[in-house]
């Protein structure tokens, strides 16, 4: 048996899953490409040797430049989210304390002479000969004047 028409009205069969607009979208990137083909066809055959070997570097350095573009903008995302995470909490603790010592300073660290040798003969007390005690200074950082 055959299949009736209706000669009203006629309906291409729909593919399915397609939409309407995926099969306009499909279209209009299939004339795109016939477009961009047959230009390129038409300006390589027109242009001398010098005008495409600068076309071509151009078109090869914004192809370089793409993931390098690519990698500073994720870089700019990742700052901007880290400056909008809220600070750290601060601690209510006292700051820490750095005690910085000097190396050699005149007068400490200098040779004395081993107990029962201090140059007076063996008649020696045994006991060490201290030095007269200097004023220390000390600078705190950060304090108030």
């Amino acid at each position: 048996m055959r299949q009736r028409y209706n000669r009203e009205r006629y309906e291409p069969p729909a593919e399915p899953g397609r939409s309407l607009g995926q099969r306009v979208g499909r279209f209009v990137l299939l004339v795109g490409a016939i477009f961009a083909i047959t230009a390129g066809v038409v300006v390589t055959q027109r242009l001398s040797d010098d005008a495409l070997a600068l076309l071509l570097g151009l078109a090869c350095g914004v192809l370089v430049m793409i993931p390098t573009a690519g990698i500073g903008l994720l870089l700019w995302r990742r700052e901007s989210a880290r400056q909008q995470r809220p600070p750290r909490p601060e601690t209510t603790g006292s700051p820490p304390v750095i005690v910085v010592t000097p190396s050699a300073l005149p007068g400490y660290g200098a040779q004395r002479p081993a107990l029962g040798q201090s140059g007076q003969g063996e008649h020696s007390d045994g006991a060490w000969t201290m030095a007269p005690r200097r004023e220390r200074n000390f600078t705190i950082v950060g304090g108030e004047k």
